[in-house]
């Protein structure tokens, strides 16, 4: 099976408005209403997993009731951080799934995840693992302690931006959690982070600059604008 496990366990106090970043609406809907459609309708997608913020739990059962995301099948408390909410997310999926199968780790707050870039961390997780989306950047990249100051330039052909999807077999994620603990490797934002600290290798796959996170009041806005954007494209597609 394939297994999304989307985190919605985060706040974030620089965020200016009165609710959580996933859940506020754009267009009469929830943000993280439109990354679980984007699950919902992907074909390779056999189930949903949201680790949720306390005290939310039951408005995403609702919201799934009501905008028919019948993929979900579990609502399970989140965790201070994206390491967290996946152990809290894998300790119960270990009791119910092989080894074999695919949990494909995702931002809720990322809701134009393409088809293309689920399907090709699924591939690449089958091939090697693991799948981490990501992608090469086009910036000029200077290192700074405080960020006012640039102290030296790094090479953007040596840099590379992790997104979500991170893609990884069940049995790969459990041996990534085992050595962090044996590690003492704790509070990191994603499980691609842990691997890296643990000195083993993350293969990539595809990547997207409109595989935008929504980190400000700001991106709210884009995201509106990019949404907007591809559904008159479509309509433009479907009148051909």
């Amino acid at each position: 099976m394939n297994i999304a496990l989307i985190l919605a366990g985060g706040t974030d106090p620089n965020f200016q408005m009165s609710i959580p970043k996933q859940f506020v609406n754009v267009f009469n809907r929830p943000v993280i209403v439109y990354t679980l459609e984007k699950f919902q309708n992907h074909k390779d997608i056999d189930a949903i997993m949201v680790a949720c913020l306390d005290g939310w739990q039951e408005m995403v059962r609702t919201y799934a009731k009501q905008f028919n995301i019948d993929k979900l099948k579990w609502v399970i408390s989140g965790g201070k951080n994206g390491q967290a909410s996946a152990e809290n997310g894998v300790t119960v999926l270990q009791e119910v799934c092989r080894d074999d199968d695919v949990i494909i780790v995702h931002d809720a707050i990322r809701p134009l995840v393409s088809d293309h870039i689920i399907t090709d961390s699924i591939r690449v997780c089958r091939q090697q693992g693991m799948g981490v989306a990501a992608m090469r950047t086009m910036d000029t990249i200077m290192h700074t302690v405080d960020g006012k100051i640039g102290t030296n330039s790094i090479s953007r052909y040596s840099i590379i931006r992790i997104q979500t999807p991170q893609a990884y077999r069940l049995d790969k994620l459990t041996d990534i959690q085992e050595k962090a603990k044996g590690a003492g490797i704790t509070g990191e934002v994603d499980m691609n982070s842990v691997v890296s600290k643990l000195g083993e290798p993350v293969y990539f796959s595809k990547g997207s600059e409109l595989n935008m996170k929504i980190n400000t009041v700001e991106d709210v806005e884009i995201f509106k604008a990019l949404y907007k954007m591809q559904q008159e494209a479509g309509k433009e597609e479907g009148q051909r």
